[in-house]
């Protein structure tokens, strides 16, 4: 009786593995928009790296005391520079795949608040972590065959 519930519990239990490493692997192959708000203190710096696709965009807006702000594409070529400027706002659309850098220096004597978005790729982690859920779920329905009625 026991063997039986548990064959059943660990069944489910592979199964429910085996679904969400299912789910999450074609999670990770999607574009995520990630947000970009934050504040930047006097005499600090922000960098920003969004690794994107082509095609894909990026807004940002920046504003309070002077400031000096540079885009780099994947290959290091300045997209865009400002220096000493009060306010900034621009969008991006990727012309090539890689990790796109934006650098925000606060050369004023207030905060910068930074706004926007960045449609950024997943992590290659994230995938390894999906298929590591399904092989568990593969070992656990294995396990739980020993424990099934004869």
């Amino acid at each position: 009786m026991l063997a039986s519930k548990l064959f059943y519990a660990a069944m489910a239990a592979g199964i429910a593995f085996i679904v969400i490493g299912a789910a999450s692997s074609v999670y990770s192959n999607m574009v995520v928009a990630v947000p970009l708000d934050n504040t930047v203190r006097p005499g600090a710096s922000d960098i920003i790296t969004p690794d994107m696709n082509v095609g894909s965009t990026s807004g940002i807006m920046v504003s309070g005391s002077k400031f000096d702000i540079k885009i780099e594409d994947p290959d290091g070529q300045v997209i865009r520079s400002d220096n000493n400027i009060t306010s900034f706002s621009y969008d991006l659309t990727a012309q090539k795949a890689g990790e796109y850098q934006i650098e925000i220096v606060n050369t004023g004597s207030t905060d910068l608040m930074v706004n926007g978005h960045a449609q950024t790729k997943s992590s290659p982690l994230a995938l390894s972590g999906a298929l590591m859920l399904v092989v568990t779920g593969v070992i656990v329905i294995g396990l739980s065959l020993r424990f099934r009625n004869r």
